[in-house]
């Protein structure tokens, strides 16, 4: 592994830059699927559908990326590099369990058709769309843990590489599957199918950083250990993917809940391309920062990121840029792409909220202290369900708007606490990092 030496600006944006096109690459395999799918027929069913079928399996199944963070924390030996890898996979049994057993019983119906108010057709789709996409889970363990060891390396580039073959063989498989399955379910078996191709690249690009651990290198961390620091990381997961599903119950409450929970899925995967490589300040943070040297450089790097990110959202969605992004890119109707406007106009508020509330849980995560992350995630659902509750009030909002509004709400409620947080730790004086100790 890389020695811990002072962190730089340079050195952070060399990390950073090869994970916003990792991220960008992901997302846009996501917009990707949303773009065919809109030129379908009857592509109001059929967005529906994947989106609630997307949005309730990455709300269950995200826990699973917590394995990247517990890999860069307790990977120094082969010995130890298989005790993380066994802990996540049992651990994943429980969502692929969960997932399939929603979406191949009548306990689909009811989720997706009485609670989350869908119609019928949409319900039909979403619970096979869902009962693919919940194999997902295996491919991914295997590219979080072999990302972790990347990481370790510093060696993000690799990562990128493994998102482009992952984006060219979705392509293929868009052009295939369509053949065979209806609309929503041939976008949840692409996402798979990519997973899995994405999964054995990381596989081989990894095994150099494998071989060059050591067999043994002290006593490994123990399952409670692992346990203890993961679980907030977990909670954090849940409910930052479960934002979507959330908010998609409040939606189907609307006066046109099929056009509302559309367009809202088509808005969250745009907003996803654009802000999510922010969410990577978390992972940057947690393998670079080792001292308080280092946080108050981190700190500087993502001030200016932030920033360039504030006015690319405002170049892509205040400009005539936006109508030719809805319309011609992503091939939505006139009346989707009117309805989807309010909504895409606020995505600069949780760009910047996202990317302070990512890098303020790598710097707990660093100096392993993430209890406190579940309790600011556990706040931030309840700044959503507040926000998506108006709908119950006024039907004839905009479903897009106030889908966005919750999560940008959320997230800057998460960042005020964290940060706090992280202010009463710098206060207290001492060592901040395992590493400094």
């Amino acid at each position: 592994m890389v020695a811990n030496t002072p962190l730089t600006v340079r050195t952070a944006v060399l990390f950073f830059l090869p994970l916003i096109l990792t991220t960008e690459l992901h997302q846009l395999s996501h917009a990707l699927v949303h773009g065919f799918l809109a030129r379908l027929g009857d592509p109001t069913t059929t967005l529906a559908a994947f989106s609630v079928a997307f949005a309730f399996n990455t709300t269950f199944s995200g826990i699973i990326s917590v394995g990247t963070q517990a890999g860069m924390a307790y990977i120094t030996d082969k010995r130890s590099f298989w005790r993380v890898t066994r802990f996540y996979f049992f651990l994943s049994l429980a969502p692929f369990v969960f997932i399939e057993t929603i979406a191949l019983t009548s306990l689909g119906d009811w989720l997706f058709g009485t609670l989350m108010g869908a119609s019928a057709e949409v319900t039909r789709l979403a619970k096979a769309a869902a009962a693919v996409m919940g194999l997902w889970i295996f491919p991914n363990q295997i590219r979080n843990i072999a990302t972790a060891l990347c990481m370790m390396h510093r060696r993000t580039m690799l990562i990128s590489h493994s998102t482009i073959v992952r984006l060219a063989s979705q392509a293929l498989l868009l052009l295939v599957l369509p053949f065979w399955m209806e609309g929503a379910v041939a976008g949840a078996a692409s996402l798979v199918g990519c997973m899995i191709v994405e999964a054995i690249y990381m596989l081989w690009v990894s095994r150099p950083f494998y071989k060059a651990l050591p067999e043994r290198g002290g006593e490994p961390a123990r399952y409670r250990q692992m346990w203890r620091f993961s679980w907030p990381l977990m909670v954090t997961t849940i409910t930052e993917n479960g934002v979507m599903f959330v908010i998609n119950f409040f939606l189907g409450r609307l006066a046109n809940p099929d056009l509302a929970l559309a367009a809202f899925g088509v808005v969250n995967a745009l907003k996803s391309l654009v802000a999510s490589p922010l969410r990577n300040l978390a992972q940057t943070a947690q393998a670079l920062v080792h001292s308080r040297a280092d946080m108050r450089v981190i700190l500087q790097f993502a001030n200016r990121l932030t920033l360039v990110y504030a006015v690319l959202v405002a170049l892509m969605f205040y400009t005539p840029l936006r109508d030719v992004i809805l319309g011609n890119i992503m091939g939505l109707s006139g009346e989707l792409r009117d309805y989807a406007i309010p909504g895409v106009q606020m995505i600069m508020l949780v760009a910047v909220c996202w990317g302070y509330s990512s890098l303020f849980r790598g710097l707990l995560s660093a100096m392993r202290k993430t209890q406190i992350i579940a309790g600011s995630a556990l706040i931030r659902l309840v700044v959503v369900i507040a926000v998506g509750s108006v709908t119950l009030i006024a039907p004839n909002l905009n479903g897009a708007a106030v889908g966005v509004a919750a999560i940008g709400a959320a997230f800057l409620a998460e960042a005020a606490i964290l940060g706090w947080r992280l202010r009463l730790y710098q206060r207290e004086g001492g060592p901040l990092f395992p590493q400094e100790t």
